[in-house]
């Protein structure tokens, strides 16, 4: 096993351990949060994922995008390690089960243009104090920044128990602009703390 392999099944153990209720309530602690963020409230076309597993809980957070007549973007996998960046306005009737089980949009629902997109919500196995983030492996979602305007932030959320000294990264690996926990917003681009 290759050390990132190792430091990914270390993250996603402690992850694991976090109850069902202790999970829920830091969930809608980091979701207030991010909802407060100003990179939020500006945003006319956010990206966000939807919780798999033992995540962040995130489905609170897209119905509250799409009644802050925001335009929601969600995620499918496509073949060849490819995100594919699709509007949906109902959560109850755009989704179905995708790669992996995870709730996707319904391949008929409209693509967008990566470079209309406001913010990016971003999950990951593991994250680092310099911004760098440790994710699945399978490279998805460092493909698609590639796809965003520079500018774009890209703001990962996950629990403070998925923090560690120091992700072991490779040079195509992107930095994120901020990191959400229930504890704070850390902020790479002042690289301080709010």
């Amino acid at each position: 096993m290759n050390l990132k392999a190792e430091v990914r099944k270390s993250c996603l153990t402690q992850r694991a351990v976090l109850g069902e209720k202790e999970r829920r309530t830091k969930s809608l602690i980091i979701q207030q949060k991010l909802r407060d963020l100003p990179d939020f409230q500006k945003a006319h076309t956010v990206m966000l994922f939807l919780n798999f597993r033992d995540e962040v809980e995130t489905t609170d957070l897209a119905e509250a995008t799409i009644a802050c007549n925001k335009k929601l973007i969600l995620p499918r996998c496509a073949p060849k390690g490819i995100l594919l960046p699709l509007e949906v306005s109902n959560l109850a009737l755009d989704l179905e089960p995708g790669a992996w089980g995870i709730r996707e949009p319904k391949l008929t629902k409209d693509e967008v243009n990566p470079l209309e997109i406001d913010l990016v919500v971003v999950p990951g196995a593991g994250f680092d104090l310099q911004g760098n983030r440790l994710g699945y492996g399978g490279g998805f979602y460092d493909r698609f920044f590639m796809r965003l305007k520079p500018s774009t932030p890209r703001v990962a959320i996950a629990f403070e128990c998925q923090i560690i000294g120091q992700v072991p990264i490779d040079e195509h690996d992107a930095k994120m602009t901020k990191l959400i926990t229930e504890k704070t917003v850390y902020d790479f681009e002042t690289i301080g703390i709010q």
